[in-house]
């Protein structure tokens, strides 16, 4: 089933939006599997992504990520934000972040916080709808709109290491590759 990408008039509520869990943690030989969600809307501003990960006491070098493809023959979206507050945008293997961050067309808004769950950490990410016209101009977010991609929340560190998906992947391939995305489509309700 596609996760639901809704569309906002305005500026978008979070608290609204459909929660992708990523609880798929295919490499995981301990315990430790960070409960971690996103949530992912378009309005008429642009790409907003909320991107929040249960850990107390993050490395600097975990990771929230999300890949989209929204053409097949474009090269694909990646966002990504760390705990110790970076924040990076690809398309393909060009790193645009610099770019984008100085022309004010992407932002990133890093919180923390705890609640019933636990403590927690992440952010609210923004990507202009002019960026998404010039780098995906054959894509339109409209009602019925699909596209795929996968949310990922992944480690390194060696104290903690960790690879997990919303959609199931092959961590040995890379992460945006065809066979590692599933189905998002845009609603309007």
């Amino acid at each position: 089933m596609a996760f639901k990408v809704r569309l906002f008039p305005g500026e978008p509520d979070y608290e609204t939006l459909h929660v992708a869990k990523l609880t798929t943690f295919p490499l995981e030989k301990r315990d430790y599997k960070p409960y971690s969600q996103a949530r992912v809307c378009f309005s008429h501003g642009g790409l907003s992504l909320q991107l929040l990960a249960f850990e107390a006491e993050p490395l600097p070098q975990s990771e929230l990520r999300a890949v989209f493809r929204f053409t097949g023959d474009e090269p694909p979206l990646t966002l990504l934000i760390r705990a110790d507050r970076s924040m990076r945008i690809l398309r393909g293997a060009e790193d645009v972040t610099a770019v984008l961050v100085a022309a004010e067309a992407a932002s990133l808004h890093m919180f923390t916080g705890e609640d019933l769950q636990g403590v927690f950490w992440g952010g609210n990410l923004f990507l202009s709808a002019a960026v998404m016209k010039t780098y995906y101009p054959r894509f339109s977010p409209v009602k019925g709109t699909a596209f795929t991609g996968n949310l990922y929340k992944l480690c390194e560190g060696p104290e903690k290491p960790h690879s997990g998906c919303f959609y199931p992947a092959d961590f040995a391939k890379p992460l945006d590759a065809p066979e590692n995305l599933g189905e998002f489509v845009v609603i309007d309700y």
